[in-house]
């Protein structure tokens, strides 16, 4: 073998080598960002969010009255004390089936049980894209799962989910083995994640919508089950009274709050309150005042979206649109619940790749920047600039509507346009 093709040879091994090795350091420096600048001074944090889920705990742990929970009042003083003073929060229109999930919490202090969930939020992150590299990939690549290792890590609103100490990592895990389950026909798994995530935190109709139009009958009794047993179990816990106050007073307080006008909260109800509905104290530049067109204006989105969703045919991919809806549609969806939205975009990413499509590359950029990066849009912006107000919800949008449009296969426009060339 003559010197030049052993030295080819050689060239060709050591290409994959240092591939290796460039990924691997890629991904090692964006782990060590992430630990670094936002999961180490997260362990160390007190903060709202996760002090109602605490308290909440707390509250069942002693036997106190379950409907202490919606007693907003009187949950804001005892986070304020456990808190030392730091933090006020409530419990919002959570479920009581997550304060009693949280109860092993209630029996550490609340510093140990800080560092535990946090670090317990970084293991169902690094499962979540685990699962999300292995399905779309079908084995470990290096350069792949750094990219989606950053894509998972480094948003603002993935800071903001440990910054606060919120639930929504290990929603992200549910959605994602629900995605993977249901792309792959295992309909009661893919059911018992919609029926825990919705069990928790009321997260994912959407997905149940999508489930009962394509007929996937066991993903939706096994989601109503799971549900149903979930809330059964609480009930020695918390007593009906909680349930009682949670479903006819927490919950419409949450639909009608005012607070729902604030940029804060990017959703699309929040959305069209933002631009019609006055408030001298939260909202008092409307573009005009008429509540009732910005709930007509929320049910038609939704109704538009929910059609656009059902009509698609693609398990995957209509699931992962699906997912996006739950918080676009969600009546509360700050910043670090998109850290959920974050799966539709590594979706989205994979299939604009595959058909090498430039239109479905672009929407993907579009919308992970408007997601991803940091931006003052809690600051009054001007009604024209929407980008600035509402940066998180547009993203969403588009990455919603790239999920479901059907992008061409540049790839087989490629190969085709390539054999007729070649044909006599």
């Amino acid at each position: 073998m003559s010197n030049g093709v052993q030295a080819n040879l050689h060239g060709s091994g050591a290409k994959p080598v240092l591939r290796a090795i460039m990924a691997t350091t890629i991904l090692t420096a964006i782990v060590a960002v992430f630990i670094v600048h936002t999961v180490i001074p997260a362990a160390d944090r007190l903060t709202n969010g996760f002090l109602a889920y605490y308290v909440g705990a707390q509250i069942i742990k002693n036997g106190e009255p379950g409907a202490r929970l919606y007693d907003d009042e009187w949950f804001s003083a005892r986070v304020k004390e456990v808190s030392g003073g730091q933090v006020t929060d409530i419990y919002l229109a959570n479920p009581p089936v997550m304060a009693v999930a949280w109860v092993p919490f209630a029996y550490l202090t609340v510093e140990q049980a800080r560092k535990l969930w946090i670090g317990l939020s970084v293991l169902w992150l690094g499962i979540a894209i685990g699962l999300i590299a292995t399905q779309l990939s079908g084995s470990w690549h290096l350069l792949g799962l750094a990219g989606i290792t950053a894509l998972f890590t480094l948003p603002a609103p993935a800071r903001e989910q440990f910054q606060l100490g919120q639930i929504y990592a290990f929603l992200l895990l549910l959605h994602v083995i629900g995605w993977r389950a249901y792309s792959r026909h295992q309909d009661a798994l893919a059911g018992v994640a919609l029926g825990l995530a919705m069990a928790l935190k009321l997260s994912g109709w959407p997905i149940g919508l999508l489930m009962l139009a394509q007929r996937r009958w066991t993903a939706v009794w096994s989601s109503i089950v799971t549900g149903i047993a979930a809330a059964a179990i609480t009930l020695p816990w918390v007593g009906i009274d909680a349930w009682r106050s949670f479903l006819f007073v927490a919950v419409p307080k949450a639909i009608r709050r005012p607070s729902a006008t604030l940029t804060v909260y990017q959703d699309t109800g929040g959305f069209w309150q933002h631009w019609l509905r006055f408030d001298a104290q939260l909202n008092p530049h409307p573009i005009f005042n008429a509540p009732v067109l910005a709930s007509a204006l929320t049910l038609a989105t939704a109704a538009i979206a929910c059609f656009a969703l059902t009509a698609r045919r693609r398990p995957a991919l209509s699931f992962a649109a699906a997912v996006a809806l739950v918080e676009l549609l969600s009546p509360a969806a700050e910043q670090y619940h998109y850290i959920v939205l974050l799966l539709p975009l590594a979706v989205l990413w994979h299939q604009a790749w595959l058909l090498r499509s430039t239109g479905a590359l672009c929407a993907a950029c579009v919308a992970t920047f408007l997601i991803a990066w940091p931006m003052n849009y809690r600051a009054p912006h001007p009604v024209w600039a929407l980008l600035l107000s509402y940066p998180r919800l547009i993203g969403g949008w588009i990455g919603f509507a790239a999920l479901l449009m059907p992008w061409r296969d540049h790839r087989q426009v490629s190969s085709n346009r390539a054999i007729e060339a070649v044909a006599p």
